[in-house]
């Protein structure tokens, strides 16, 4: 599979990246600033701005899929999420690219999610000392539900860099307290190479015993 990546350059960019190369994938990598990415003979990376349609065309022309691990970072705009994936879905529309991955916070809320305390209170934390992070990602999921896309968005808690632990995804909940960013990179890659979750917004949570 093809697969671009936008914001290939973050921690969890970077991991799902180094999974989908080492299973046979081909990725085409939209980054900022410097590269962290190892070379592959299977990897191209390009610098881009996710806000420039111009740009974004470069890495999803001729793709099978498209992977956004965009998200807020020190010094990012409080739209961040919103603005680059106007761009992308424009920009995939136009290239006839019709499945996209997304992922986003467990703020982001569907009919019928199973909320734990824990989810509950972290988010009210989050939404107390920086609201538009949140209002960004709820209006990043419908910019995406009302596209005409294959979408899913991949919903999480709290992303660490620890090692990976069994997971399951499921369309309500509830989530796992924190997500190991090697779990989010396997959950991404299973949907894409399963093509589940078509138009829904799994969240990662913890293995059925």
């Amino acid at each position: 599979m093809k697969i671009a990546v936008i914001a290939a350059n973050g921690r969890t960019g970077q991991a799902f990246v180094e999974q989908a190369l080492s299973v046979g994938h081909i990725v085409t990598a939209g980054i900022h600033g410097k590269s962290y990415l190892k070379e592959h003979d299977n990897l191209k990376i390009l610098e881009i701005d996710a806000t420039n349609e111009e740009q974004l065309k470069t890495i999803i022309i001729n793709q099978d899929a498209v992977a956004s691990f965009i998200g807020h970072v020190k010094g990012s705009k409080p739209n961040v999420q919103t603005e680059s994936m106007q761009k992308i879905i424009s920009v995939m529309q136009a290239q006839g690219v019709k499945r996209l991955i997304s992922l986003t916070g467990t703020g982001v809320r569907f009919f019928g999610d199973k909320i734990s305390i824990i989810d509950r209170i972290l988010n009210l934390f989050i939404n107390t000392i920086d609201p538009a992070r949140i209002l960004d990602g709820k209006s990043h999921a419908e910019i995406i539900k009302n596209s005409n896309l294959d979408w899913t968005i991949i919903r999480v808690l709290k992303l660490q860099n620890t090692k990976a632990k069994q997971f399951e995804l499921s369309e309500n909940g509830p989530t796992k307290w924190y997500v190991s960013r090697t779990d989010v990179a396997k959950a991404v890659l299973q949907v894409l190479e399963q093509n589940t979750f078509v138009n829904k917004a799994p969240i990662i949570g913890k293995a059925k015993k």
